[in-house]
């Protein structure tokens, strides 16, 4: 008989539209292959020694920490409400066993109309990782009833563009540069791994919020340096 396959070490990308993959020239998605979370799963899967990894991709557009933004969801036919919170849970138990989750949000959160001070909008991603640690039965499959591992990503450093003004990003710029300091001192604070996006990436100028396809390899390269030690 042969011995069975390992399992796939899991990790579950849980974002908005910079984890769906959402085009900044305005085309929809970028192609699968393309998107950072699975070329993270390809680098992870390369540096292996004897250990494969599988990404999930679990981004939604318009998606918050806390907050239902009707607004954002008019735009894609309000069919599905923008909270995070509401859809984790979900995702969690779809998905187990799991051995990470990247979090990554709050950049919706940065809208001027949601009025969300960036301590206000770090408090969301705590109130996720607590969700996170308290979910039955997520963890790895050796030993589910431990967490998953978190990995809190930071929201890009927005620009300010007529397209990104024109979703509501207006005042973005200052505080998306305010939350990578608040998400860095959560993650020391909580003991998870953080990732700093606005150090090896900018989203492109068309809109001023989304990440093209060279930043998608930047992203998924640092990710990896972080990520395969563990």
């Amino acid at each position: 008989m042969t011995a069975p396959a390992q399992e796939p070490k899991t990790i579950l990308c849980f974002g908005d539209s910079n984890t769906w993959g959402f085009n900044p020239d305005g085309g929809g998605r970028l192609p699968h292959d393309t998107r950072w979370p699975n070329q993270l799963e390809q680098q992870l899967n390369q540096r292996a020694s004897g250990q494969t990894w599988r990404t999930i991709e679990d981004g939604l557009n318009s998606r918050t920490w806390l907050l239902d933004d009707p607004i954002g969801a008019a735009r894609y036919g309000a069919q599905y409400s923008c909270s995070g919170r509401s859809g984790l849970m979900t995702s969690l138990h779809s998905h187990k066993p799991i051995n990470m989750v990247i979090l990554a949000l709050g950049c919706n959160d940065s809208k001027d109309y949601l009025n969300l001070s960036a301590e206000q909008i770090a408090d969301g991603a705590r109130i996720l990782m607590h969700d996170i640690r308290s979910a039955l039965n997520c963890g790895p499959r050796e030993r589910p009833d431990r967490p998953p591992n978190i990995l809190l990503m930071t929201p890009p450093l927005v620009k300010i563009t007529a397209q990104s003004l024109a979703w509501g990003f207006d005042g973005a710029d200052t505080k998306s540069q305010a939350l990578a300091s608040c998400y860095l001192q959560l993650a020391d604070e909580l003991e998870v791994l953080a990732f700093d996006v606005q150090t090896v990436a900018s989203p492109s100028p068309l809109d001023g919020i989304h990440f093209d396809s060279q930043a998608q390899s930047a992203i998924a390269s640092g990710l990896a340096d972080l990520i395969a030690p563990t």
